[in-house]
Parts: structure tokens; sequence; C-alpha cells
């Protein structure tokens, strides 16, 4: 089985994370290796994971370095340790213990495909309605427009290729990581998937959507605009600047 790199970022919220750590070691994939990246967090969660989980390997950021800085020392270490593929996830998840095997098998099965994504439900509350099945461009007004928050159906047990996929948990060929690079750090957070979306299409590759792999998620736990509104909205204002001044011709793209 090819050697998969889980990644999990972390800032705080250790509760959370303990969670989604125990839910990802009951994976019945057999080559898998756990990395938590912790963020400068402050609630003793490198310490805890050590003990928690001995097989869980931790890297230890010195300062908050965003999303994408967060994931690039977890995918630098990933490649460096031989991983045939590498996977980036929040630490507010759960997950169905076959997931990660038929992440492994869509992209296995299709090598024109860079990255894959599974179907992702909420967490808390209705368990059976889909907080996201990914992304598109929608035209007018012009916007990479999330699907979020509709139930379920047949619609969506179809696996096929998507314009955009969201960070929450995102399987990763190395392939593609070697010839896209990685996660760029002009993202504190928000944005950064759709930016490392659109460079995987731009690269050659397509973004797949495996309904039989399926996640639960928290939703958005260290980046919630409630508890500090005015910084939400600056970060997430100069984000899209960013990223639709380098993309204007992403229309074209997709």
């Amino acid at each position: 089985q090819p050697l998969v790199y889980v990644i999990v970022l972390a800032w705080n919220h250790l509760e959370e994370t303990l969670t989604t750590l125990e839910s990802l070691l009951q994976s019945d994939y057999p080559n898998l290796r756990v990395v938590v990246v912790d963020n400068a967090s402050t609630d003793g969660t490198p310490a805890t994971v050590r003990s928690r989980f001995p097989s869980v390997e931790v890297l230890e950021s010195p300062a908050n370095v965003g999303i994408s800085g967060g994931y690039n020392l977890g995918l630098k270490h990933a490649l460096q340790a031989g991983a045939d593929y590498a996977a980036v996830a929040n630490n507010d998840l759960g997950t169905d213990p076959a997931m990660l095997a038929n992440l492994v098998a869509a992209l296995e099965a299709d090598p024109a495909a860079g990255m894959a994504m599974p179907k992702i439900y909420h967490y808390f509350g209705d368990r059976t309605r889909l907080w996201c099945p990914g992304a598109f461009w929608r035209p007018f007004p012009p916007e990479v427009k999330m699907i979020l928050d509709v139930p379920d159906g047949p619609q969506f047990d179809v696996q096929r290729a998507i314009d955009f996929a969201p960070s929450c948990f995102l399987l990763i060929r190395r392939a593609a990581l070697e010839r896209v690079g990685l996660f760029d750090t002009g993202y504190f957070f928000y944005y950064d998937d759709w930016d490392f979306s659109a460079r995987m299409r731009a690269g050659g590759y397509h973004i797949l959507f495996v309904p039989a792999a399926r996640l639960w998620h928290m939703v958005s736990i260290s980046t919630q605009k409630s508890s500090k509104p005015a910084r939400w909205w600056r970060v997430m204002g100069q984000s899209a600047v960013v990223f639709y001044g380098r993309h204007r011709g992403i229309a074209a793209m997709l």
C-alpha cells in the first residue's frame, strides 16, 4: 500500500484535536502515519498529544504561521519521509474508518487526479446533512461558490471532478505536490485552498470528489469570525484581494 501521511494542523482546541486523532487512528488503512503540526498553541497541545498518542509525530512551530504555513511544515516533513500521498486536515474532524482507503483507491485509479476530497457531513446536529461536497466557479457575480449545508442525495453519490475543494481534508498526490508546489503562505487563512485548487488545475491535474470516503466536520473552530470579528474580516478581505487579483483568468481555465 502507498505510504500516506496525514497532517493535522492544530492551534489550541485540545479536546477537538484529541477527538480528531482518535478517529484517524481507527482508520483501516494499513500504511498510515499521522503528524500533528502545532501552530504555537497555548493549551498544552504538543505535550498532551505526545502523552496520549505515542505513535503520532508532533512538529511544533515557534509562532502561529497560519493555515498555509502550518500545512507546509507538515507537507515538507511528509515528502522528506518518502510519502506517496500526503493529506492536510483540520483538527475538528471525525472520519469513517474506510475514508482514507477509499481516497487512496480513487487516486490510484486515476493518475490524472492530483488530489481528492471526501464527502463532508456536519459533525453536530443532523449528521446526515452535508457541510460541503466541493465548490465551483460562478460566472456572475464572479466568485468561487461553496455548496454548503445541503441534504445528501443521489447527486452527491457520484464520484466526479470538481472545480475547487476545501482544505478541511485533502489527500494530495506526491507528484502533484512536486509539480504544483505547496500552499501559498501569502494566505494566512481562507482562500488558501481555492488558490491551491486553481494551481492544481493549472498544473494539469483535476480534483476528485469521492463520495465513498466520508468525514464529519465541526466547522472552522479556529477561524470563527465571532471570536475576533474585526481581524476575521481584515484577513478575509486581504486574502480575497490576493486571490482574485492573481486568478483573474480563472473562468477560462475551468
